[in-house]
C-alpha cells in the first residue's frame, strides 16, 4: 500500500498564477472578457490555477466551474459611521465630470477622472476620496449617490478577488488577512494532496504601488503597506508549511519593478520563471495597457523545499478581439499575461 500511495504521487506537477484583470472601471472590457477569459482558463492544463482580480462572485463562478475543489474566500466589506462625502465636498468634482467624461462610459471613467479632473478629486478629503475608489465600477451617479449615504471602504464589496482551484484533493485551508486600502488583500493557504506528496500551496494578490492615485490608508503609503504585507506573508508561510511550498501570485513587485521588496519575498524561494526568461507578465504591449506602461515580471511562482527540476513558460498571452464601450476592438484576455512552471517534469 506504501508504495501504490508514492507511486501516485509520483510525477509532474503543473501550476499556474494568473491575474484575470476583471476588474470593472478599471479594466476595460471586464464584462465582455469575463466568460472568454474564464474559457480560456480552463483550456490551461494545470493541477492547481491561483487567480487574481475575479472580484465579482458571478465571475468567481465561471473560473471555479468543472474544478472538483475550489477556494473562494467570502468578501469582507467594512463600512464607517455616516456618510463619507457632503454635497460641498462633490460639486467641484461633479461639475469637471459633467463638463469632462459627461460621454465616459464605466471602461473610460476612471481614466478620464485622472486626465480631466484630477485636481478636483485630490481635493476631496481623505474620507470622501476613500469612499469614491471604493465605488470603481459604478457610474458618476451611483458613485456620488453611495457616498453621500455611507462610508465605502473596499471595492467590489469588499471582495478579495483570488480563488485557488485544484485538480487534487484540498485536505486543508486557511485564509490570513493583509491590512489593505480600498482592495482588501489575503493569502490562501491550501494544503494539496497533489502529485508532489502533500504541498503547501498559497495564492496572495498583494497592493499595488500607485504613483498618481493617492493613498487613504492607515499606514504611510502604498509602498509601506505593500512592504508590511510582505513581512506578514512571509511569517504566515514560514509558521503553515511543512512540506514543499508553491507560493503563487501577482506580487506587484519583480526583480524590475520595486526589487527590494521582490528580494524580502523571494529570499529562500526559487523562482524558474525568472530564471528561464523573466519575459514580462505585464507588458507596454498588451492592448488592455496604457501606452505608457512599462514591460514588468510581477506575476510570480516561487518555489521552497522543492528538489526536483522545473520548467516554466508565460502563458495566456494570446491576442482576442474584445467589446470596450460598445466597440469591438482588439485586445487580450486580460492586462497580465499568466505563468505556468512544472515541477519534476
Amino acid at each position: 500500500m506504501l508504495l501504490l500511495l508514492i507511486a501516485c504521487n509520483s510525477g509532474p506537477m503543473t501550476v499556474v498564477t494568473y491575474n484575470a484583470g476583471l476588474a470593472e472601471g478599471f479594466v476595460p472590457g471586464t464584462l465582455d472578457r469575463a466568460q472568454k477569459t474564464a474559457d480560456a482558463v480552463a483550456a490551461v492544463e494545470a493541477d492547481v490555477i491561483c487567480l487574481q482580480e475575479v472580484w465579482q462572485p458571478e465571475h468567481a463562478a465561471l473560473f471555479t466551474a468543472g474544478w472538483e475543489h475550489s477556494l473562494v474566500p467570502d468578501p469582507q466589506q467594512d463600512l464607517g459611521e455616516g456618510a463619507a462625502c457632503t454635497e460641498d465636498d462633490l460639486s467641484s468634482l461633479k461639475a469637471c465630470l459633467d463638463e469632462d467624461c459627461a460621454d465616459a462610459c464605466n471602461d473610460e471613467l476612471v481614466d478620464c477622472v485622472f486626465d480631466n479632473c484630477l485636481f478636483p478629486f485630490l481635493g476631496l478629503d481623505t474620507t470622501c476620496q476613500s469612499c469614491v475608489m471604493a465605488n470603481v465600477g459604478g457610474d458618476v451617479d451611483a458613485v456620488t449617490s453611495t457616498c453621500l449615504q455611507e462610508s465605502t471602504a473596499y471595492a467590489y464589496d469588499g471582495s478579495f478577488g483570488t480563488a485557488l482551484v485544484s485538480a487534487h484533493p484540498i485536505l486543508s485551508s486557511e485564509e490570513h488577512v493583509f491590512s489593505s486600502t480600498t482592495n482588501r488583500r489575503s493569502v490562501l493557504h491550501a494544503v494539496v494532496d497533489g502529485p508532489l506528496g502533500d504541498t503547501d500551496v498559497y495564492c496572495t494578490h498583494l497592493t499595488a504601488i500607485f504613483d498618481l492615485i493617492p493613498y487613504t490608508g492607515v499606514g504611510e503609503s502604498w509602498e509601506a503597506e505593500q512592504a508590511q504585507q510582505i513581512g506578514d506573508l512571509s511569517a504566515f508561510v514560514d509558521g503553515t508549511a511543512s512540506g514543499p511550498v508553491v507560493l503563487l501570485g501577482d506580487f506587484n513587485n519583480g526583480p524590475d519593478q520595486h526589487a527590494a521588496h521582490y528580494a524580502d519575498l523571494s529570499q529562500g524561494f526559487v523562482s524558474p520563471y525568472v530564471r528561464d526568461s523573466g519575459v514580462c507578465t505585464y507588458c507596454a504591449d498588451n492592448p488592455l495597457n496604457s501606452e505608457d506602461s512599462e514591460d514588468r515580471v510581477i506575476d510570480h511562482v516561487l518555489l521552497r523545499d522543492v528538489d526536483l527540476d522545473s520548467a516554466s513558460e508565460r502563458v495566456l498571452d494570446e491576442p482576442v478581439e474584445i467589446e470596450v464601450c460598445g466597440e469591438a476592438q482588439d485586445g487580450a484576455y486580460s492586462d497580465h499575461y499568466g505563468v505556468r512552471v512544472t515541477i519534476g517534469g
